[in-house]
């Protein structure tokens, strides 16, 4: 039987809160002012103020709702939003009661100081469950409710992340598999919840017979287990969907990933902008005045190149590129290709080190594409694509980028088979569904490398 230690998680969780919090603005006063009166009549009111505030926000933003399934990057963004609201609500109390406590140039220490113990604190405490169910503790007996190529990802899944603990025992199916881990059929359900002490039950809706349905619902309202639902979305299977209720009635949305969240859109779009300023600032201003020259003993055909290309939410944006073909009435349909003769020798090599997605930065800069997003397609494309590739218009519910996931991956330049762009575009649905910053940044340094290091679909 697993041990049912996961319900005091939240407690030891503020605990750890409240005795970090008084360490330092109680026992840290006391400490520092041994001269001082620490505990009359007046300190004891504030003390007590600034505990029952911290219990409010941590209560408010669900900060110890910590699962099995909670990232790192969402305890700390919630702890990010507790201290900013603390920090004004604590210094609201001295405009209110006036308190011989720390001075001001001492709080502006204390705060940080705080704020790294907790996420020092909230990070052992995330870790030791991690290794501690990893070891085979604390964990919680599984099955699966139908046989799919949906449940056997989250039999992988489970099998995988042994640290989040749950432990996979088998499926529920209409047929006996002892290879495919199916244990029982509809019937049999009873028999295994009981025979494994099953503690959550996952059940694929779909794959249910509807003359059956009513016979897993009956056995699984008899048990104090827990039922999960893994819906089939279909064409619609996107990664992040979320459950809304319309007053009584359940509905399932979709959104464009964590770039649907305004502070991940805000945080993206400061990096654009600070970027892009040193780009233009440090290479392009220099480098267009060069190609300027060379255009003038040249061809004398300009040194930007404009071309309309779908941007975000399928807008229509004005491209901005060094100039690398001669004039042609083929630039808006066709693509470059291996020694194509309508680019010139500059071109071949401004082409081969990705210098002509330079002026791209402007269109980075104005706010109609971003340093990493999937690469914008000619309009010709797009209309040709949307049919063809499932989720296509998917890559454009974000920004396009001057780089993206699917080119560091090798999937850049000409297009000559319809798996070419279905790779494509699948990186770049992957990226727009797991988006983050370090993904960014990432993608970043492996551009600058492949450059450095040559890239086959370059030219």
């Amino acid at each position: 039987m697993s041990v049912r230690y996961s319900r005091y998680i939240p407690v030891i969780s503020i605990t750890g809160d409240f005795v970090i919090l008084n360490l330092f603005f109680v026992a840290g006063f006391c400490y520092s002012r041994p001269s001082q009166d620490c505990f009359d009549s007046g300190f004891l009111l504030f003390y007590a103020y600034i505990n029952v505030v911290w219990f409010i926000l941590t209560l408010s933003f669900g900060a110890n709702k910590i699962s099995r399934n909670t990232r790192k990057k969402s305890l700390l963004f919630t702890y990010v939003k507790i201290i900013v609201f603390y920090f004004f609500l604590f210094l609201l109390y001295f405009q209110v009661y006036q308190l011989n406590y720390f001075p001001r140039q001492d709080l502006k220490y204390l705060f940080p100081a705080f704020f790294v113990s907790l996420i020092f604190w909230k990070s052992l405490l995330y870790f030791s469950f991690y290794f501690y169910r990893k070891l085979g503790y604390n964990f919680r007996n599984v099955i699966i409710v139908g046989y799919t190529h949906k449940t056997r990802e989250l039999e992988r899944y489970f099998i995988s992340n042994a640290w989040n603990g749950y432990k996979f025992l088998g499926y529920i199916d209409d047929r006996l598999n002892k290879r495919k881990h199916i244990l029982g059929n509809w019937e049999m359900l009873r028999s295994v919840i009981e025979k494994y002490e099953v503690d959550e039950v996952y059940l694929a809706l779909d794959k249910v017979p509807e003359d059956k349905l009513h016979i897993v619902a009956g056995v699984i309202r008899e048990y104090p287990i827990k039922l999960r639902i893994i819906p089939d979305f279909g064409e619609f299977g996107y990664l992040n969907a979320q459950l809304v209720n319309y007053d009584m009635v359940p509905v399932m949305q979709f959104h464009s990933g964590p770039l649907g969240y305004l502070y991940n859109r805000i945080l993206k779009r400061f990096f654009d902008i600070l970027f892009s300023l040193i780009v233009i600032i440090g290479f392009l201003s220099w480098i267009s005045l060069i190609l300027f020259f060379l255009s003038l003993l040249g061809s004398r055909q300009g040194v930007f190149f404009l071309q309309k290309r779908t941007g975000a939410d399928g807008k229509v944006f004005t491209c901005i590129k060094f100039r690398t073909m001669r004039n042609n009435p083929d630039a808006d349909n066709i693509q470059a290709t291996r020694h194509d003769r309508r680019v010139t020798p500059v071109g071949r090599f401004l082409r081969k080190t990705s210098l002509d997605e330079l002026p791209q930065f402007i269109n980075v800069f104005v706010g109609s594409m971003s340093v990493v997003g999937p690469r914008p397609h000619m309009l010709k494309h797009t209309k040709q694509y949307r049919r063809l590739i499932k989720r296509f218009m998917l890559r454009h519910t974000v920004k396009p980028g001057i780089t993206g996931l699917a080119q560091v991956r090798g999937y850049r330049g000409e297009i000559r088979r319809v798996s070419d762009i279905k790779n494509r575009v699948a990186l770049d649905v992957k990226y727009v569904e797991t988006w983050s910053f370090g993904l960014d940044l990432k993608i970043i340094w492996l551009t600058v490398f492949n450059i450095f290091k040559g890239q086959k679909g370059a030219y």
